[in-house]
């Protein structure tokens, strides 16, 4: 291996500023990995949405991850502790005012804030792990492989379960105080159930603004999922995973249109939402290899797709939503880690959301545009040019922003449809 003194290894070392002089080899040595990484995006968009114009976002992110066997001699034990600081304003809050942000490092308003803090312990022979901690569900449940590496907040967390959850639910950047429990009993199957904090920012809306405040008390918000691996490793054919799961949240849920009167909310400025108690979602995903390059054991195409439905309509601004797509590793010989995707994900209005704007349009005299449903397209290309750096150019293209919400300065008009090009940074510290 490179020395860090060695001008020839600059771009060979795993991480940007090396070994620390010999430092980070000895903490791992001992069970301790730090990881310092900053995702820097700048993109526009050429026409559409409510405005054009050039806009960055960027997310700088530490981590710890503690092996306590090595560290303390605790058998089985982990644990694992990150923040974020997070940078700019994005282009879907400025720019388009869509559901499905343009990128997963969006998120207002910028700062720091702790994200996860937890303990993992592992029992008999690793079939049981039991995580009990501050948790985000986006990296635990639907999570799609080959996706992961693309830009649209959608792939790390679906964007049903954003509009939806109260407070998005336990996602980037909101850390949710709760427990997970991971059965593995063999190669193929994982089945793993979680309970969090019904909502992630507390009884204040504008509340955990620092990560802080470990709220409790919110109801309960229950995930479970089942996980079949279709020929691990390639054993017997091309590997694939596939998922089965859902969500339950025990809180209160107020209707999208109805009043307690049984009037529509539109017909009433004072008027008091209908209350339901609880709110479900089903999901389906998964992740198949095609075929793999000769000679190779990742590098090839691999197809994706989720699907999710929220039947109660009365409560759920979004009733269906389906994304997919397809991801190839290796497409051009002599760069086996580049990855390219195609994607897009399609998000379908809840006909209790349309039916509270054609009350507005009803009673109030309005004109606004009936609300349907959102999509995009998405491509990705993502190089790596050494382990510590990879630069990733982007398209999409945004359909029906807002799920056709209306202009600011027309509301009888929707935001029209928007191209956005972009560049991600992913540097290694």
């Amino acid at each position: 291996m490179a020395s860090d003194d060695n001008p020839d290894g600059f771009f060979v070392r795993p991480t940007l500023t090396g070994d620390w002089g010999g430092l980070r080899s000895t903490l791992e040595d001992n069970g301790v990995v730090i990881g310092l990484t900053q995702t820097s995006d700048v993109m526009g968009n050429l026409n559409g949405g409510v405005r054009r114009g050039v806009e960055y976002d960027g997310l700088f992110q530490p981590q710890v991850d503690m092996d306590l066997s090595k560290l303390m001699g605790w058998a089985g034990g982990k644990a694992h502790i990150a923040a974020y600081v997070v940078q700019g304003k994005g282009i879907s809050q400025t720019n388009l005012q869509n559901i499905m942000t343009v990128t997963n490092t969006e998120y207002g308003p910028a700062g720091a804030k702790m994200g996860e803090f937890w303990i993992q312990q592992k029992l008999f022979d690793e079939f049981l792990a039991i995580k009990v901690g501050q948790i985000e569900a986006d990296l635990n449940f639907d999570t799609m492989e080959s996706a992961a590496f693309m830009v649209n907040s959608t792939w790390g967390w679906p964007a049903i379960w954003a509009q939806n959850l109260p407070g998005s639910g336990p996602t980037y950047p909101n850390a949710v105080p709760g427990a997970q429990l991971i059965l593995t009993p063999n190669e193929q199957w994982t089945f793993q159930g979680a309970v969090f904090n019904g909502n992630p920012t507390g009884k204040n809306p504008n509340g955990n603004t620092n990560g802080l405040a470990f709220p409790l008390g919110q109801g309960v918000l229950s995930f479970a999922e089942a996980i079949y691996n279709l020929n691990p490793e390639g054993k017997g054919g091309m590997p694939g995973t596939y998922k089965l799961g859902g969500w339950y949240n025990s809180q209160r849920f107020n209707s999208l249109s109805m009043a307690n009167n049984g009037q529509p909310l539109a017909a009433s400025d004072d008027a008091t939402p209908q209350s339901f108690k609880g709110n479900y979602s089903l999901y389906a995903s998964f992740d198949q290899a095609i075929w793999r390059d000769a000679n190779t054991d990742n590098q090839g195409p691999n197809v994706f797709a989720s699907v999710h439905v929220s039947p109660q309509s009365d409560r759920n601004q979004v009733n269906w939503f389906l994304e997919g797509g397809l991801a190839y590793t290796g497409l051009i010989d002599g760069r086996p880690l580049d990855q390219c995707a195609i994607g897009f994900g399609y998000l379908n209005m809840s006909s209790g959301y349309a039916n509270n704007v054609q009350y507005q349009n009803q009673y109030q005299g309005t004109n606004q545009p009936i609300p349907n449903f959102e999509s995009f397209i998405e491509l990705d290309y993502q190089a790596v040019v050494s382990p510590w750096l990879a630069i990733q150019p982007f398209l999409t293209y945004v359909i029906n922003p807002g799920g056709r919400a209306p202009q600011p300065q027309n509301n009888q008009l929707a935001i029209p449809s928007a191209t956005v090009v972009g560049v991600r940074t992913i540097v290694s510290f």
